[in-house]
């Protein structure tokens, strides 16, 4: 079982807002953007932007060293369903098996990654609210 993130709580706060907001501007995507990264599920949407501000979020998850960019998959993963919180190490052996410098481009290619994020931490005993509230 999970004994403890590699990557701090408040980094994945930070990340679910920013993913939230972005979610919330429209903007075009373009699938070719994305190469080299594992098939994406049916049930996931892409993030149909490719602005600025898509940019700046994958630059912001570069920005992650890899075991942070791993951890968020695998949250990302539990948060969508397809693992169990049980099931992180499975997880995490999974998203270790991606190239990893496409971790940032599928992350930010995820449209409901703040959600997926969200869920996960709450599947995994983990809350966002003080960091979303401000209460810290």
């Amino acid at each position: 079982m999970l004994d403890s993130l590699q990557i701090p709580l408040e980094t994945v706060c930070d990340i679910i807002i920013e993913a939230l907001a972005l979610n919330e501007a429209p903007g075009p995507f373009e699938e070719e953007d994305i190469d080299e990264i594992p098939p994406i599920d049916e049930e996931m949407e892409l993030n149909p932007h490719d602005d600025s501000d898509l940019e700046e979020f994958r630059s912001r998850l570069e920005d992650l060293n890899e075991e942070e960019r791993l951890n968020l998959v695998a949250i990302a993963w539990i948060g969508r369903g397809s693992y169990r919180a049980d099931e992180w190490e499975e997880a995490m052996e999974e998203a270790r098996g991606m190239n990893p410098n496409h971790l940032a481009t599928y992350l930010a290619s995820l449209r409901q990654l703040g959600d997926y994020l969200e869920e996960g931490l709450a599947e995994l005993g983990f809350s966002a609210e003080e960091f979303e509230t401000g209460v810290r």
